[in-house]
């Protein structure tokens, strides 16, 4: 957790907004869980309150209780910071949707300041479900951030996630607080920020720290739209990196797929030569 943090606060310095996510493995102690996050939300109080970071958590790592979400939520509510869903296994949304539903109706006290959300979900573009589920996210005011997803979904219930993507964006279009794109996908990045600003709603993209990143970076930074990173940590990390190499080696093609590689410190280096 203090090295998550750590590279938070140096890609804040960056003018980047970051999350911090716990990559949970099974058997893991969801208290301890809840101090890791209560611990990196203190530490980055002073210098990331507003919009400038927010808790990524993982519901079925906290067992889906309402008190482990509740007392993770009070405190990055108290610090001035947002409290983020993760998408899990399709079986596994209508349990996180329940969780998130009860800390709403729970009215935990949010901070003020410039962020004009306190919850945000993970909808995954591949599921067709996603579509009532952006609808449920934007009748409670929650942000949305759109991800491709990891797990599939059950028989017949599969989208193209492009087309998912974008046909997402066009619904939520002026319905949610915000819009975050998480891709490397230079074009889809495109084609995301002209549908939300046709409609005037306000879009972020949002970048997996350890993925290639310079050229969403310059992308972000000609559009003149926010960009930040999802800021992983936990034992599981390196098996994350290589199973997500193993389930899509069409990454290792990429023109900047040697990004890939490297220490952290080589990696912020080649981020901060991009902006």
């Amino acid at each position: 957790m203090a090295e998550g943090t750590r590279l938070c606060r140096i890609l804040q310095g960056h003018e980047l907004y970051t999350t911090l996510g716990r990559l949970s493995k099974a058997g893991d102690d969801p208290e301890q869980i809840v101090r890791e996050y209560q611990a990196a939300s203190g530490v980055l109080k002073g210098d990331s309150a507003g919009e400038r970071f927010y808790l990524s958590l993982k519901p079925p790592a906290l067992r889906f209780k309402r008190d482990h979400a509740a007392a993770i939520a009070a405190t990055a509510f108290k610090n001035g910071h947002g409290v983020h869903f993760d998408s899990h296994k399709f079986e596994e949304t209508d349990a996180t949707l329940t969780l998130l539903d009860e800390l709403i109706g729970m009215q935990l006290s949010a901070a003020g300041g410039k962020r004009p959300w306190s919850f945000s979900l993970s909808l995954p573009t591949r599921w067709k479900r996603s579509r009532e589920d952006a609808r449920w996210a934007a009748r409670r005011g929650v942000r949305v951030r759109l991800v491709k997803g990891d797990f599939p979904a059950p028989a017949g219930e599969e989208l193209d996630p492009m087309e998912g993507c974008l046909e997402l964006v066009d619904q939520v279009a002026g319905q949610v607080p915000e819009l975050a794109l998480a891709s490397h996908d230079c074009a889809l990045a495109l084609d995301t920020v002209m549908h939300c600003r046709k409609s005037g709603t306000k879009v972020s993209l949002e970048l997996f720290f350890g993925r290639p990143s310079t050229a969403m970076l310059a992308l972000g930074k000609d559009l003149g739209v926010p960009v930040g990173f999802y800021v992983p940590y936990g034992e599981t990390l390196s098996v994350y990196l290589v199973r997500d190499l193993v389930y899509n080696p069409l990454k290792l093609l990429r023109s900047d797929a040697l990004e890939i590689f490297g220490t952290r410190q080589m990696k912020l280096a080649r981020i901060a030569r991009a902006l």
